[in-house]
């Protein structure tokens, strides 16, 4: 089941109902999504369901310490069991051979827990009369997705690939302790990790085995890294498992560890290096929440032009918080969430509705006078 050689599959839509702030929506994706929104109007909540899936479908699924460090039920359930005693989720692809479907309904459980109460696949080629339907059953406490997959079924296969290709990053940890200052598995490179902590062992593997990549990446880490010439990347002479990301300065000799690289320098990299490895080895789906942080306003527009060519192969969901960043993209790839009664709503920008807006004002700059919602005040 290798996607590359067919068109590019698609997440086309997500229906969900009862999670967190999401009262009950449908959201209607393109290749290139970009979320805007107040703080705590939903925008994470949204992308919050990348990290599930990242865990559900695992190949130990973890719904039940996905729920358990998440504050438990109640934490999850739009307001409480109380209110809402039942979550669902649909996720709806589109493939050359057709619509594939999953549908989970949640339930409220003792102990904070949560239990499938309703687990199914459908599947519809072009033309046909009906869907296949395939019921995963109900009652179990983690998915059964994976076993049925594991058991030959060919749709479970087919979508349980796609589910575990929506991949959520988030390069926000760049603290001493984290991940990606400390050295790694140098074997750890079967794809970038979400928090980036295989970062050198990722470079490491292109700069071997896929030059071009490589060069393409440290091009534009030098863009925007000031006196940046390259990554030295060599297998640790104590321990030759492992790898750290080390670097030189123009005109010098002396060799730099990660932890002399600016917060936004490394997240810069993180970027870089996710947005412009090898086509093959991209995601189907690339999530991250406010990407921006911590960035030079200058390293946005390099940033913002990544990530437009990444959706080229892969879809690409962004969340952002900053008008700046926003100026780089149309009003037809925005989704403007806000509040309403308690609840996140989410609406699709209209660029014929914006165009005499548009002849006197850049998209952020709307976005700042509150014409298209998604401010504190909706």
């Amino acid at each position: 089941m290798d996607f590359r050689n067919t068109p590019m599959p698609m997440l086309k839509r997500i229906r969900v109902a009862g999670w967190k702030s999401i009262k009950d929506q449908t959201i209607e994706l393109t290749p290139f999504t970009v979320v805007i929104g107040a703080n705590g109007c939903g925008k994470s909540n949204l992308l919050s369901l990348f990290k599930l899936l990242n865990v559900l479908f695992a190949a130990t699924p973890g719904l039940r310490n996905y729920v358990g460090m998440s504050g438990y039920s109640d934490s999850l359930l739009h307001y409480g069991s109380r209110e809402t005693p039942v979550a669902e989720l649909e996720l709806t692809f589109e493939t050359e051979a057709g619509e594939n479907r999953y549908f989970a309904r949640w339930a409220a459980a003792s102990g904070g827990s949560l239990i499938f109460t309703e687990e199914r696949l459908e599947f519809s080629r072009p033309g046909s009369t009906g869907p296949q339907v395939v019921d995963l059953g109900a009652g179990h406490s983690e998915t059964s997705l994976v076993r049925s997959a594991e058991d030959g079924n060919r749709t479970s296969a087919v979508v349980l690939k796609l589910l575990r290709s929506c991949r959520l990053f988030h390069f926000h940890d760049t603290s001493e302790t984290s991940a990606v200052r400390r050295p790694c598995y140098i074997e750890a490179n079967r794809f970038l990790y979400p928090d980036a902590g295989n970062l050198a062992a990722m470079l490491y593997l292109y700069q071997q085995r896929d030059p071009a990549a490589y060069r393409r990446i440290t091009a534009t880490v030098r863009q925007m890294v000031p006196d940046f010439e390259d990554f030295v990347l060599e297998p640790s002479q104590l321990n030759d498992r492992e790898i750290l990301l080390k670097w030189t300065h123009k005109g010098r000799p002396y060799e730099f560890g990660p932890h002399q690289l600016s917060d936004g320098s490394l997240r810069f990299i993180a970027l870089a290096t996710l947005f412009l490895q090898p086509e093959e080895r991209l995601p189907l789906l690339i999530a991250l929440d406010e990407p921006e942080l911590g960035l030079h306003p200058a390293a946005l527009e390099i940033l913002a032009g990544m990530a437009r060519a990444a959706s080229l192969h892969a879809q690409v969901v962004l969340a952002t918080q900053s008008s700046v960043f926003l100026d780089h993209f149309e009003p037809e790839d925005v989704v403007v969430v806000n509040s309403r009664d308690g609840a996140s709503e989410f609406k699709r920008l209209s660029a014929e509705e914006l165009a005499a807006w548009r002849e006197e004002y850049s998209l952020g700059e709307i976005w700042e006078k509150n014409v298209i919602g998604g401010g504190p005040y909706g």
